[in-house]
């Protein structure tokens, strides 16, 4: 498979891809709090479902009482009770 020029680069210099490549980084504390980097918006937004546009696809969080605690130009951090994490490509 071919690489891109930004994931030889990556290599080269021993960077984390997600950074050169702007691929978003998911971290995910339990059922309880998920705190995504690099996305591009809020698609759809209730207490039971958020679905957050990524450059690799949709990320669909499913849930209770689900919030957005923080949102900032390249990260947001949502909060609830997870049922169901979904990534569409």
């Amino acid at each position: 498979m071919k690489k891109r020029i930004s994931e030889s680069v990556a290599d080269a210099w021993g960077v984390p891809k997600d950074v050169i490549m702007n691929i978003p980084r998911m971290t995910i504390s339990g059922d309880k709090e998920i705190y995504i980097e690099h996305h591009k918006g809020i698609l759809e937004y209730t207490d039971t479902e958020i679905r957050v546009s990524t450059a690799m696809g949709t990320v669909r969080v499913k849930g209770k009482k689900l919030v957005i605690e923080r949102i900032r130009l390249e990260d947001l951090l949502i909060s609830g009770t997870f049922t169901r994490i979904e990534y569409e490509i």
